[in-house]
């Protein structure tokens, strides 16, 4: 392939991990908004409406590091084309959906769908991206993924309140349509290996271990609960047990037993932890104690994709003077600042205080969220790249939702299931004080974690 190719090649890459970071993470965080409408039209409880954004996050999880297995084997494009295709038909049966359970359906082939683009398409930027434009690439793309996280509850709320929430997934269409066909114009040569098939045995301990650890978290105040999340650690350690035994292991011990994987995954998961529920303590704060409205609310907490974007492009830039791994614990350090502040939220906090402390958590994010990435594949050789950034994917994910059970566990033993009235507004801020506290403390010993990393940079 010449150099022209080469460029137009990586052109398209890029264009088709813009469109797809940015429709998968904008569905994840944008249908929450929708819930209140979504159980009106019908007639859902509460237990069946909070499965429909758990599902997509539980079978993304689950779904994320086989996927990336599978695209090291048999190619990322190929995984990445059929991913879009079930992401995209998944949506417009979601906009059509006609009851609660085809919802939840949809859902559920949207988190495969998206467990097939977003476990590959950074792989897929540095594989097609040469050393000194890959940096830029895989920020850019990260970037572009943090932006969409962020602003989906914006872009949802508007949709909402304008269009109804059919038209939450209506909007993801085109983005899927036109990733799909760039993507054909993409090239790609692989080497397929279709004897290393995936261990069964494997992905279900994984995906066993997965929901029991998320049960647990969304139910940690009940003894159902405790013993969930007993069970899932416990599948967790017989998962990596099994990669030493397994013909075909899910993810190669060669990576699982390696510090610099170990590291990286772990301080990822208590990065992303306090994505969500920072969002949704604040989301309540403003719009219940501080009287703002939802579209009001929803300006103030962009501040923090804003900063995310700047950061996450800029990061490339610094990479010129330093590690990926410095540039990570300075975002790590960021992070863990912006949650400190606030720990000094109170009724009369000034918004000043607020937009300050998002601007600070988006800087970090950037920085880090982009710097892990890079980790991920730089460290490690190419045919590992599927499943090193998938299984940082799942990290993250599963960060988002240990933050929430966290939150919500915390809520419940200081509110129980009381609305949030004047009366409790106290009890609300106190108990909110709580998660930012806990993962501030998390992130500042994470810190430590990209100091001994010492193999290559």
């Amino acid at each position: 392939m010449d150099s022209a190719e080469t460029k137009t090649t990586a052109r398209y890459a890029l264009w088709v991990s813009i469109l797809v970071s940015f429709m998968v993470a904008y569905i994840s965080s944008s249908v929450n908004i929708a819930l209140p409408e979504i159980g009106e039209t019908f007639a859902l409880n509460s237990i069946f409406l909070g499965w429909i954004p758990t599902s997509y996050l539980l079978f993304t999880g689950i779904f994320l590091i086989p996927f990336g297995k599978i695209a090291d084997n048999y190619g990322k494009k190929k995984i990445i084309t059929y991913g879009i295709i079930i992401f995209t038909l998944a949506s417009i049966l979601s906009a059509a959906a006609p009851s609660g359970t085809i919802l939840l359906i949809s859902r559920i082939l949207q988190a495969v769908g998206g467990a097939m683009i977003f476990g590959n398409v950074y792989s897929m930027i540095a594989s097609v991206f040469k050393k000194n434009d890959k940096s830029r690439a895989l920020s850019v793309s990260v970037g572009v993924s943090y932006v969409g996280l962020s602003t989906g509850p914006i872009l949802g709320g508007f949709l909402t309140q304008f269009l109804g929430w059919r038209s939450i997934f209506a909007f993801a269409v085109p983005f899927g349509i036109a990733a799909l066909l760039i993507l054909l114009k993409l090239e790609e040569k692989v080497e397929e290996d279709e004897n290393e098939n995936i261990s069964l045995i494997s992905t279900s301990v994984f995906a066993l271990s997965l929901i029991g650890i998320m049960v647990g978290f969304s139910e940690i105040t009940t003894y159902f609960g405790i013993l969930a999340l007993i069970l899932g650690s416990l599948g967790v350690l017989i998962f990596i047990w099994l990669q030493k035994i397994v013909k075909n292991p899910l993810i190669h011990p060669k990576l699982l037993f390696d510090r610099v994987y170990i590291i990286n995954n772990l301080t990822s998961l208590v990065n992303y932890a306090p994505g969500i529920f920072t969002i949704f303590i604040l989301t309540l704060y403003l719009q219940n104690i501080k009287g703002l409205s939802p579209d009001q609310a929803g300006l103030l907490l962009s501040v923090q994709s804003v900063f995310i974007a700047i950061f996450s492009i800029s990061e490339s830039k610094l990479l010129k003077f330093l590690w990926p791994r410095f540039i990570a614990a300075i975002g790590m350090a960021l992070t863990a600042l912006g949650l400190t502040l606030f720990l000094f939220l109170g009724e009369n906090t000034s918004l000043w205080l607020i937009v300050a402390a998002l601007a600070v958590i988006g800087s970090g994010y950037g920085l880090s969220a982009s710097s892990s990435t890079q980790i991920s594949v730089g460290y490690f050789e190419n045919k590992f790249y599927g499943v090193s950034t998938a299984t940082l994917n799942t990290m993250r994910v599963v960060g988002q939702m240990m933050g929430m059970g966290v939150t919500l566990a915390v809520l419940n033993i200081f509110m129980g299931q009381s609305p949030l009235t004047p009366s409790n507004y106290a009890s609300f801020i106190e108990a909110s004080k709580i998660p930012f506290l806990i993962f501030a403390i998390l992130c500042y010993i994470s810190i430590y974690g990209y100091f001994i990393i010492r193999r290559k940079n």
